[in-house]
Formats: structure tokens, sequence, C-alpha cells
């Protein structure tokens, strides 16, 4: 078997896509704030953290999918 089930990484997908949700959301307010308001910023430096988290997730998925190909 070359990947991993989906049954056993449903709760990174689920993360995953929450995470996705949560960014989208955030983007949204993002664009409507002034270029160099604080709060833009603010949120930002969040959107950049769930992308950081989204990432690892992937590469969490990715690996264990890589691991059972061995």
């Amino acid at each position: 078997m070359d990947t991993q089930l989906p049954l056993f990484t449903w709760e990174k997908q689920a993360e995953h896509f929450r995470l996705q949700a949560r960014r989208e959301e955030l983007l949204v307010r993002i664009s409507k704030l002034r270029p160099h308001a604080h709060k833009r910023l603010a949120l930002e430096e969040r959107v950049r953290q769930i992308t950081l988290r989204q990432m690892e997730i992937e590469n969490e998925l990715h690996d264990s999918t890589r691991a059972i190909g061995r």
C-alpha cells in the first residue's frame, strides 16, 4: 500500500481544513483594513502563523504516506 488510509489521518486533515477556513476569513478582514493599520499588521502575523502550521501538517501527512511506502 503506497498511501496511508484517510481513516488514520482524518484529524490532521480536519485541522488543515479548519486552518484554511480561518486563514481565508482573516484575509477577507485584512482586505478591508487600511494598509498600515495596527490591526492589519496583527492579522497578517496571525495569517503567517496559520500558514506555517498548515505547512507543518502537510509535511506530516506527506511524511506519513512516504513512510508506509518503504
